[in-house]
């Protein structure tokens, strides 16, 4: 279960990451837009919390995306 939930904040981490790149937003951008710090989206980026629902969702509206989006972990 715990390497489930490792792999879960890996590929969520990755996903935000891809999907903030190809809008060309750095992570202080969009840590104004969801008014958290850089470090709290790098540590979500780098697979090392697992954030809240409402977090994600956040992230989601930031970046005009829908929750599936965020969560399709087959896209890079």
């Amino acid at each position: 279960m715990d390497e489930d939930l490792e792999k879960f904040k890996r590929n969520l981490g990755k996903r935000i990451k891809s999907l903030r790149e190809e809008r060309k937003l750095t992570q202080p951008e969009l840590g104004a837009l969801i008014d958290k710090d850089y470090q709290a989206l790098g540590r979500i980026e780098n697979g090392r919390v697992n954030p809240s629902s409402f977090i994600v969702y956040q992230i989601a509206q930031a970046l005009k995306v829908s929750m599936n989006e965020v969560f399709d972990f087959s896209k890079p």
